[in-house]
């Protein structure tokens, strides 16, 4: 997947982990990364875009670029695979179908996996990375944090 990107509300001090997202229930600690800044900013906007915020709701945000190095990592990113492990064949951006997709999340991690790759919602040919418990000493942050203060324009292939 290559160097992934991942960010954190300045404002809010919010740092990924016990929130409730798609592959995780507030009981199972995840780190979300994206395979590129561009998709991290879809990911971003697509969040704002299902609560009714806008961009300056949310900065500053600081971006990490993350190294990482798992060797269990469960591959959900064709239909194919998503119907093999019983979560919805479709991923639609929204988080109301996030249920399923957590049960399959605290299944596979009791099964030993470090992670979960998936194509990104917010952003076509993308990918994203949820990262459980297990996996979190393989992550390693490279260099110094940029700190966002002004809304990036949206990706090109942004989904909301």
């Amino acid at each position: 997947m290559g160097p992934a990107r991942a960010r954190r509300s300045r404002r809010t001090g919010a740092k990924p982990g016990r929130q409730r997202r798609r592959f995780n229930p507030p009981d199972l600690p995840a780190v979300y990364v994206a395979d590129s800044e561009p998709t991290t900013w879809a990911e971003w906007y697509r969040y704002l875009a299902e609560r009714g915020k806008s961009p300056a709701d949310d900065l500053p945000r600081d971006l990490y670029r993350i190294s990482v190095d798992l060797s269990e990592v469960a591959d959900l990113r064709t239909m194919a695979a998503r119907e093999r492990a019983a979560t919805p064949a479709r991923m639609r951006p929204t988080s109301a179908q996030w249920p399923p997709f957590q049960q399959v999340g605290s299944r596979l991690q009791a099964e030993g996996a470090q992670g979960i790759l998936y194509a990104s919602a917010g952003r076509t040919r993308s990918s994203c990375l949820c990262v459980f418990d297990a996996g979190l000493e393989h992550l390693r942050v490279v260099g110094d944090p940029v700190t966002v203060i002004t809304p990036p324009p949206p990706p090109r292939g942004l989904r909301t």
